[in-house]
């Protein structure tokens, strides 16, 4: 691509991009109005829930962290009446809140959401990505919506997302950061199988990381931690799953069991979600595109929210670096555009929600077409190459071959 063709694309990218930032700057300014009115622990969002449950780990109050009424009252007798809160991670995402507990709340989030943005950035340039994308990745709706609720996608994303795309060059790296996502697991259903397969080295390394870190949460905490989240944690958040109650918690959810309860019921949406999920790990096996892998992942967990979406953000745009190099097919800039920038608008317009599985079944075809972006566990380019400069790999796809297999 002629330097001025690629300064010009470079250009319309960046203005799309900050374009896409506007409801997610909105939503800001609404968190601002809140807290100047004094609504604190409600401008907090789920940083309360960081702040509160490292706070209760890191100075052993199990008894209140896995009692909600008491965990209730801690958090009103901060910060007045407040909607539904609860811990609801395990024990070893603990371990990450505790590190932050020693702070006040806004400090604690604050720092937190820096630290973990960082290390988004820090893994994608470790895995050869220019400025310009990392910069167009911190600022993805999605990252901004988690950014907002002080959630943990950006890490999520560094650690599944950079896991995928180390693989192939670095697959030790890769397999502590994949086994460091058991944090939250939900998102990590395709890899396990898919690392056996294909990266057995990877494999070894996250289930010793995955290892690790349980054995860290258990000495920190004790077995009282890992007692409270199998009988409280886990049953109070299959009940959010399965009744939909409190909306809270559940009325955020995107996934395909979301989309399909209010058709088939219950039963039949576990059903629904159990298909997809159990079809999305099958084609993982068969699957070596860290686009497509990332798309599976995020069909397969039951547990969705928008800022999860980070990881199809990611997707997103390693096949818009790639399509710049090799065309788009007709259609597929509207369905980049609407995958990149959902995220900021789910807020707005809760009522589009459940479109997202549709939106992540054809973002998984186009990561899946003829010349989608290459194996993330081939072999990568060296530091200044064109392919590495343009986010493939030095072995190109073979004409007539597709990403599967």
């Amino acid at each position: 691509m002629a330097e001025k063709s690629q300064f010009q694309h470079r250009v319309k990218l960046s203005l799309l991009v900050l374009f896409c930032t506007l409801p997610s700057l909105f939503e800001g300014y609404a968190i601002l109005w809140g807290q100047r009115q004094g609504l604190v622990g409600k401008a907090l969002r789920d940083g309360l829930d960081f702040w509160a449950g490292g706070f209760l780990l890191l100075h052993q109050q199990l008894p209140v962290l896995f009692d909600h009424t008491a965990y209730q009252a801690f958090l009103e007798g901060l910060y007045g009446k407040l909607p539904y809160h609860l811990w609801s991670y395990p024990p070893t995402y603990g371990l990450i809140a505790a590190a932050f507990a020693w702070l006040s709340p806004w400090a604690d989030v604050l720092t937190f959401d820096a630290v973990t943005m960082a290390l988004l950035a820090a893994v994608l340039r470790l895995a050869g990505k220019s400025w310009w994308f990392v910069a167009a990745m911190l600022l993805a709706p999605a990252a901004l919506e988690s950014a907002m609720e002080h959630q943990n996608a950006a890490l999520m994303t560094a650690l599944l997302g950079g896991g995928l795309l180390l693989l192939g060059n670095r697959p030790r790296v890769s397999g502590v950061l994949i086994g460091l996502a058991t944090i939250k697991p939900q998102l990590g259903l395709v890899l396990p199988l898919y690392l056996l397969r294909r990266a057995p080295i990877a494999f070894m390394y996250a289930a010793l990381a995955a290892a690790v870190l349980a054995a860290a949460s258990l000495w920190a905490f004790g077995q009282a931690a890992w007692a409270g989240f199998i009988n409280f944690t886990s049953p109070v958040m299959s009940s959010v799953l399965l009744t939909g109650q409190p909306p809270e918690f559940a009325g955020g959810l995107i996934s395909v069991f979301a989309m399909a309860k209010p058709f088939v019921g219950v039963h039949g949406a576990l059903l629904a979600q159990g298909a997809v999920s159990v079809a999305a790990v099958l084609a993982g096996l068969k699957t070596r595109s860290a686009p497509a892998l990332l798309i599976l992942s995020a069909l397969a967990s039951p547990y969705l929210h928008d800022y999860d979406l980070l990881g199809a953000a990611l997707a997103t745009a390693l096949l818009v670096e790639e399509r710049l190099q090799t065309g788009f097919a007709p259609g597929e800039p509207v369905l980049y555009f609407l995958a990149w920038f959902g995220p900021g608008l789910l807020p707005w317009a809760a009522q589009y929600a459940h479109l997202a599985p549709v939106v992540l079944l054809l973002l998984l075809a186009s990561a899946w077409r003829r010349g989608a972006v290459a194996p993330c566990d081939s072999l990568p380019a060296q530091p200044g190459s064109p392919a590495l400069s343009a986010g493939r790999s030095p072995t190109p796809v073979p004409p007539g071959s597709t990403a599967p297999g």
